[in-house]
């Protein structure tokens, strides 16, 4: 199959994002289609939305909205004896969806994208679709006065054998993952806090490792509609694949790639950046991640984000 080259792959990367830029059509007041398209954001309701901005694959919002997120990842691969490439790094771009169903229930779709892997040495380069991931959430508690929401959620990962290198399958050729998970936030005047749990089972075992992940997020409005924020992630194996042993097996794909190793460690990261909202519908995010355990086996060195988010 005739490769397509790399200037083309990262024009494909960014489309996504630019795509997530377009106009979004306006909701009828009354409800289009008969939906609540407001979610928890429609008057009397919550009024401060600062997602989060790193982990995009598991750390979900609370809240439920109708809105349409274009992100772009920059990935840069350990090098040296960290990671058995030597370096290299990933670009991704993405389309995240969500639509509100009603006040408290959401339809969501928030793994997809066109990743372009290159590698310093060892594997070929390589370029393709990532798994697509989507499902519902509901939040079980709404408090609008005290800006306080606490969801459940259900998502479905579908594989997508697109992403292969040296032999190595960068995304798992299983059943795909199930992705319970519960996230919540408050305020503190100024202070706005958020935090989530989820398991990402795989439902091949032999083929994928299913994980713990857990994320903490803080941002504070220092001037209006400016807001810094810190998160912290993590991400725990709770069951080994077994696609990947020996001198391979710790390899760690984080959050982005699944390996199936049968050694993987966890690996926990800090991350930092801005939100600034333009207008009650379009806000930007831009920041930086880095893991603050052992980086060895793990695809990630650091990484640059860039957002765009367009609400209702």
């Amino acid at each position: 199959m005739k490769r397509v080259p790399a200037h083309r792959r990262r024009m494909a990367g960014l489309a996504l994002l630019l795509a997530a830029a377009a106009p979004l059509p306006a909701a009828a007041e009354d409800g289009f289609l008969g939906l609540d398209w407001n979610g928890s954001l429609g008057e009397g309701r919550h009024s401060r939305y600062v997602p989060p901005l790193t982990n995009p694959v598991f750390n979900e919002t609370p809240y439920i909205t109708t809105e349409a997120r274009g992100i772009y990842m920059y990935n840069e691969i350990p090098d040296g004896d960290d990671f058995v490439t030597d370096g290299g790094n990933i670009h991704l771009g993405a389309l995240q969806l969500r639509v509100a169903l009603t006040e408290r229930l959401g339809f969501i779709a928030t793994k997809d994208g066109y990743a372009d892997a290159n590698f310093n040495e060892v594997l070929d380069d390589e370029s393709g679709f990532a798994n697509i991931a989507f499902g519902l959430k509901y939040a079980i508690l709404s408090d609008p006065e005290s800006e306080s929401i606490l969801t459940a959620g259900l998502r479905y990962e579908l594989p997508i054998a697109g992403l292969e290198t040296g032999g190595i399958e960068l995304q798992g050729h299983g059943n795909g993952f199930i992705n319970p998970f519960v996230t919540g936030a408050t305020t503190f005047g100024d202070l706005g806090l958020q935090a989530s749990l989820g398991a990402n089972v795989a439902l091949d075992t032999e083929v994928d490792t299913s994980i713990l992940h857990y994320s903490l997020h803080a941002d504070y409005e220092v001037f209006e509609n400016f807001f810094p924020l810190i998160e912290v992630n993590g991400f725990t194996p709770i069951d080994h694949g077994n696609r990947l042993t020996g001198a391979l097996g710790k390899l760690d794909g984080i959050d982005l790639l699944n390996f199936g190793s049968d050694d993987r460690g966890t690996t926990v990261t800090l991350g930092g950046g801005f939100r600034y909202r333009f207008t009650d519908n379009v806000q930007i995010g831009v920041g930086a991640e880095t893991p603050i355990t052992d980086k060895e086996d793990t695809i990630m060195e650091y990484r640059v984000y860039g957002d765009v988010v367009l609400s209702f």
